[in-house]
């Protein structure tokens, strides 16, 4: 009897032993896939520059400029407006910019032809393809802020709604997100490095879109447009980079968008007539609809992100 107690002890403590090693297996898995899907790795992809052969001319481009104000000059009559040091403004001003008339470059290693492009920026994509339409204004929002050293003003939601910090980011909070949930979790170690900013922003471009654009932006008239602003609906959304004035106080603006797949950021171009230009004027924008490359907008897409720069 003694002998029989002692052997189903044993048999329970083996079967004990099993069932706890398997919930711990389960509970490593687990964990290890959790910190994998909140913890991104960016990676910069390779940009392939191939000359595209513009056949046609693109009126105020200076080929040779290196940056957006010297290679894109205002329309006969119009000066650039006023932008104070360290503003948005100037910042997208000086941007860099990939060769003159050259295919967009995409995340893959490809380029991608258009007759509607003035300008690329140089700017560098992930592996992954995320950096689309609304990713790429939120990069170029959050590089600005990063730069300049604000990091409390970068900020973005979610899709769903939920607000993903890059200052908590940097602190080791982590966003973990299935389907329309989401929370805030400590799942990383502190670190400021440039790596894991560039992290975070792939966190980001994961789960943000035009629809978490809208969210945290507001409707404006085309009058109050400005540097910064984003004409926007559920399918796309373009920014305002750049702004010119004539004596009359009619204005001008250079927009710029990327697209689906991952492409570089770049200026667009319109016809009108046998013109073909980089700027749209303020009566165009304030038509009750109106096309921007290959897009349609209506007025009340035209809106100002948070507070706008």
């Amino acid at each position: 009897m003694i002998k029989k107690q002692s052997t189903t002890d044993k048999t329970n403590g083996k079967k004990r032993s099993v069932s706890i090693s398997f919930w711990i297996i389960i509970i490593v898995v687990v964990l290890t896939a959790v910190y994998f899907r909140v913890n991104p790795k960016w990676k910069a992809a390779e940009l392939t520059i191939e000359y595209a052969g513009r056949f046609y001319q693109v009126q105020s481009l200076v080929p040779e400029g290196k940056t957006l104000e010297t290679r894109i000059i205002p329309p006969e009559g119009y000066e650039r407006v006023p932008m104070k040091d360290g503003s948005f403004g100037e910042y997208l001003r000086k941007y860099p910019l990939l060769p003159d008339d050259i295919k967009i470059p995409a995340y893959d290693g490809t380029t991608i032809s258009s007759t509607d492009v003035a300008a690329v920026f140089d700017i560098s994509l992930g592996t992954d393809g995320y950096q689309q339409c609304a990713d790429s204004v939120i990069r170029l929002y959050s590089d600005y802020f990063y730069e300049k050293g604000e990091f409390d003003k970068i900020s973005f939601l979610f899709s769903n709604g939920d607000e993903c910090s890059y200052n908590k980011w940097r602190k080791g909070m982590r966003m973990l997100v299935f389907a329309d949930f989401s929370c805030e979790i400590p799942f990383g170690l502190p670190n400021k490095s440039e790596q894991q900013y560039r992290n975070y922003l792939k966190q980001v471009m994961r789960y943000a879109g035009t629809l978490s654009l809208q969210k945290e932006s507001e409707v404006i008239s085309a009058d109050d447009l400005c540097v910064g602003d984003i004409i926007c609906n559920d399918t796309h959304v373009v920014m305002i980079v750049d702004e010119a004035i004539n004596e009359n106080g009619e204005k001008c603006y250079l927009i710029g968008q990327s697209f689906i797949p991952s492409v570089c950021f770049h200026i667009l171009t319109h016809t009108e007539g046998t013109v073909t230009s980089p700027w749209y004027t303020q009566e165009q924008l304030e038509k009750d609809t109106f096309v921007i490359g290959s897009f349609p907008f209506e007025k009340n897409d035209i809106r100002r992100w948070k507070e706008g720069f």
